[in-house]
């Protein structure tokens, strides 16, 4: 049973304790993030190279110039990029990007995410009544934990996780001091962790607020149950102030893959390992430097999360609190088994069948961050009850704040080698000769398919070779653009277009399908490709991993024959002679019958910005321009002046039909209902900042006192 509590020595509730102890968790972020922040190398596992560091950059080149990047051109012939909830366009901590260059600005926005994560965990603590060492040991294994560093190559889903803390600390204000500042800070809070990235995390907050909050209220089910809408309403604020960025991501959630979710194998290997949990006391042997995959992780399988490590002193002070506070400590349990339970997925019959039933995530393995967040909470109580039953032993006492200290040490001497880095001139890219014909303006798509003659077992030589081959897409930070690429979020076109692709041999139909798409390049090291005698025939070769193929027709064209047919002629169109070269098309015809003898002449062309696009043409009767950009909603063409609809040509381009004469055509994208969105975001933000302020017109007042005060 948990002896009788003591006050606590009047120098641990020195508020001079609570600047030290913060100081001492900036210096450890400082620490582990140098490289990357002062030096300036460059992180690179993972999506980092694959996905996050080409996406930031092209914001930061964007946000330089003074526009927002809703499309970009680079990657999939173009993807809609503001609509990919990880860009985190709208994210007020994105514009920390634009403070520093390249892999500086990298390392300071993870930084400053580090910063948060620490600051939050230490406040959530402290406002749960825990002294400053017990603050200090639940801030230290929440942001310098194994599965925090871990997300250092999922910038969205670390930037969400680190807002977890603070949202918690907002309702927990709120619910123990109920008033309008406290829940406009919770709904603030709540927003900016959406607009971060990451709706997982945003969902498992949601979970551990819910759960927190029955847990606080006045007893009584009814009384608990009641400050469900009080919660509900805060979510919803959150919501509409990201509406702009919601309303994108939802249109390009229901034309992308992901709406036929994942199949039994998918959930099977995405889900936690029982082995990996043995991470939580012994760290797997990594290095910054470089790590072999065979010696680290038997099997060769390389976890979403390299790391679950907090050490043995943490899980010794979550027993302790599991003995001494047992009450504020079974909840913390309980989410820690839930997120356990929920993570094995494939691995756990009953939660593959939850998993199957509600699935939310695409990775089950994602739901150990509940066990992160316990297992921090837990320390904290643990710390925090060691404190108070020997507050008259100062030599205990003493024994607690070492451990607390060498703790901090031993999270950040294992967890920091879990990030690799590689000199600054990494991404520069110059070493590698073919960006000397890809990167050049207008030199047209590259398709690429990786491949390693001999399996590099190193992970510094996986991601070199990735590298070397401009593979996924890390070329689109040279000017490279890709007729494939990795997105967050596919769409159903693209998927179709990399199946299509990726299935076949460098044969006389392979070649066929890439001229329908305009590809000019190959980029690949595979022997198929390099003995292929269609290649030697049809392409001449550049490099010895770059084939020139010619560019098949111009990016902007008018077909003098427009067959009307609908998706289902793509097939049959991308064998077709005529289709590859620009001699016909298919799309939906004003007549609705076949149209002949169409002509028009492009006269000049200007890409001012990824969004836009300005032509001027001539025209002899009547014609389709065709521009071979994706189709997507959200594409607008003024012809004049005047808007005009945007045709679907060739089931995967964008088209517009002209009539006889001269004229100046713009294409410009911006999200369906982006406008929209950001007018209820901005009345949305005023509304809050009048319940702050606590000067509510009378309607909204009334609403706000049905709420549980």
């Amino acid at each position: 049973m948990p002896d009788t509590q003591s006050p606590l020595p009047d120098w641990m509730t020195d508020r001079r304790i609570d600047a030290a102890a913060l100081s001492l968790l900036a210096l450890v972020v400082l620490w582990l993030m140098w490289g990357p922040l002062v030096v300036g190398n460059a992180l690179y596992f993972r999506d980092l190279q694959v996905f996050f560091i080409p996406l930031k950059q092209f914001l930061a080149d964007a946000l330089a110039r003074g526009e927002l990047p809703f499309w970009n051109p680079g990657v999939s012939m173009g993807t809609p990029y503001f609509a990919e909830m990880q860009t985190g366009v709208l994210y007020p901590a994105s514009w920390l990007l634009l403070l520093a260059d390249g892999t500086r600005g990298i390392g300071l926005l993870l930084s400053f995410h580090l910063l948060l994560a620490a600051a939050g965990s230490y406040g959530l603590a402290r406002s749960m009544g825990l002294a400053a060492p017990a603050a200090l040991a639940s801030a230290a294994v929440f942001t310098f934990g194994g599965c925090m560093l871990s997300t250092l190559n999922m910038i969205n889903f670390m930037q969400a996780l680190a807002w977890l803390p603070w949202v918690l600390w907002a309702f927990e204000r709120d619910t123990r001091a109920p008033g309008s500042r406290s829940w406009a800070l919770a709904a603030l809070a709540v927003g900016l962790q959406t607009l971060a990235g990451a709706p997982d995390v945003s969902i498992m907050t949601g979970l551990v607020v819910a759960g927190r909050q029955i847990m606080l209220a006045p007893a009584g089910l009814r009384v608990r149950l009641a400050w469900v809408p009080r919660v509900a309403a805060a979510y919803l604020v959150a919501l509409l102030l990201a509406s702009p960025q919601l309303l994108a991501t939802y249109e390009l959630y229901s034309q992308s893959v992901r709406t036929a979710g994942l199949s039994t194998a998918e959930i099977q290997s995405y889900s936690l390992r029982f082995g990996e949990l043995l991470s939580l006391i012994l760290p797997p042997a990594l290095s910054r430097e470089d790590w072999r995959i065979a010696e680290v992780y038997s099997g060769g399988y390389v976890p979403l999360f390299l790391s679950l490590y907090i050490g043995w002193i943490a899980i010794a002070f979550s027993l302790f609190a599991l003995w001494a506070r047992r009450g504020p400590a079974l909840f913390w349990l309980a989410l820690g088994g839930i997120g356990v339970f929920l993570a094995l997925g494939g691995n756990n019959p009953a939660a593959m069948w939850v998993y199957k039933t509600i699935a939310i995530f695409r990775y089950p393995e994602k739901y150990v961050v509940l066990l992160h967040v316990a297992l921090a909470m837990l320390v904290g109580l643990g710390v925090d009850a060691w404190l108070r039953k020997y507050a008259r032993r100062p030599r205990w006492l003493l024994v607690a704040v070492v451990a607390v200290l060498v703790l901090v040490v031993d999270l950040a001497w294992f967890n920091g080698e879990i990030n690799l880095e590689a000199p600054s001139d990494y991404y520069a890219l110059d070493d590698i000769p073919e960006t000397r014909w890809l990167g050049q303006e207008g030199a047209g798509f590259v398709y690429t398919r990786s491949y390693y003659r001999e399996q590099p077992d190193s992970v510094r030589e996986v991601y070199r070779e990735y590298r070397r081959q401009l593979s996924p897409h890390i070329g689109t930070l040279a000017g490279v653009r890709y007729v494939q690429g990795t997105e967050g979020l596919i769409i159903r076109d693209h998927a179709l277009i990399s199946g299509l692709l990726d299935s076949l041999p460098p044969n006389g139909q392979f070649l066929q399908h890439l001229a329908f798409l305009n590809v000019r390049y190959i980029m690949t090291d595979m022997p198929l490709f390099q003995r292929s005698r269609w290649l030697k025939q049809s392409a001449r070769q550049l490099t010895p991993l770059l084939w020139d193929l010619g560019q098949p027709r111009p990016m902007l064209y008018f077909p003098r024959v427009v067959l009307n047919r609908g998706s289902d002629y793509l097939q049959v169109a991308s064998e077709d002679r005529a289709m590859i070269v620009g001699q016909s098309a298919f799309a939906l015809t004003p007549s609705g019958h076949d149209e002949t003898g169409l002509r028009g002449r492009v006269l000049d062309s200007q890409r001012s910005s990824p969004n836009r696009m300005t032509v001027r043409v001539q025209v002899d009767g009547r014609g389709l321009l065709v521009w071979n950009e994706s189709y997507y909603p959200g594409w607008r063409v003024r012809v004049d002046g005047e808007s005009l609809p945007v045709v679907r040509a060739n089931h995967l381009f964008n088209g517009v039909w002209l009539e006889d004469g001269e004229h100046n055509i713009e294409f410009e994208f911006v999200p369906n209902n982006f406008y929209a969105g950001l007018s209820l975001s901005a009345l949305t933000l005023l509304l809050l900042a009048m319940v702050y302020s606590n000067v509510m017109p009378a309607t909204i007042r009334k609403l706000w006192e049905r709420l549980p005060q």
